[in-house]
């Protein structure tokens, strides 16, 4: 249970005082599923309460009082998160600047990788990956071209990439980030 924000009735508009107490608790439970972080989600909620007071009156004049709460809550959570996306990709682009000049980025060092990796697919797997992840070709223009239905060169397509990443990820030691692009790559002499 949040620690409860103490008003005094006459510094603050009735309308905000009865929206807010029964609001409060539902909201900081709502930001703390959020944040995950009681701390973060309490200083969220005052955040929220303090810009409702600077309505003043013209809170009282908002229709769903309720939902502008939650918005203002969610819109203070979003500039949080991209102040502290914004801080950690400062931090990493100082950090790398000064290794970039002796490594090449990931994904660079993983060619050397992909091609014993593709060797341990089976050579429909590896046949279907060469095509159409490395040749372009379209999964449409594969199944026509080996007489297959679009839906079963997906599935195969599918399959493979499953199959390929696995490989990757214990033979090639990689690392996905949150978006599933390649940001690790240890090079290792042992594998494969």
């Amino acid at each position: 249970m949040p620690k409860a924000i103490v008003l005094k009735q006459t510094s603050a508009v009735p309308c905000l005082i009865e929206t807010w107490h029964l609001s409060e608790s539902e909201l900081y439970y709502w930001l703390l599923k959020q944040t995950g972080d009681p701390d973060l989600s309490f200083d969220l909620l005052q955040d929220t309460f303090l810009k409702a007071l600077q309505q003043r009156q013209a809170f009282c004049d908002i229709q769903n009082q309720r939902a502008w709460l939650y918005r203002v809550a969610r819109n203070m959570l979003i500039d949080k998160q991209r102040r502290a996306n914004q801080e950690q990709v400062q931090e990493l682009s100082d950090n790398e600047s000064i290794s970039e000049e002796h490594e090449l980025p990931a994904v660079d060092s993983l060619a050397q990788c992909l091609p014993k990796a593709l060797s341990k697919l089976t050579e429909s797997e590896s046949e279907i990956i060469k095509q159409c992840d490395l040749q372009g070709l379209t999964q449409h223009e594969f199944a026509e071209k080996n007489g297959l239905t679009l839906v079963a060169a997906k599935s195969r397509i599918q399959r493979a990439r499953q199959k390929l990443k696995s490989i990757l990820q214990t033979q090639c030691r990689i690392r996905f980030d949150e978006q599933q692009r390649v940001c690790c790559f240890f090079k290792d002499s042992d594998s494969l």
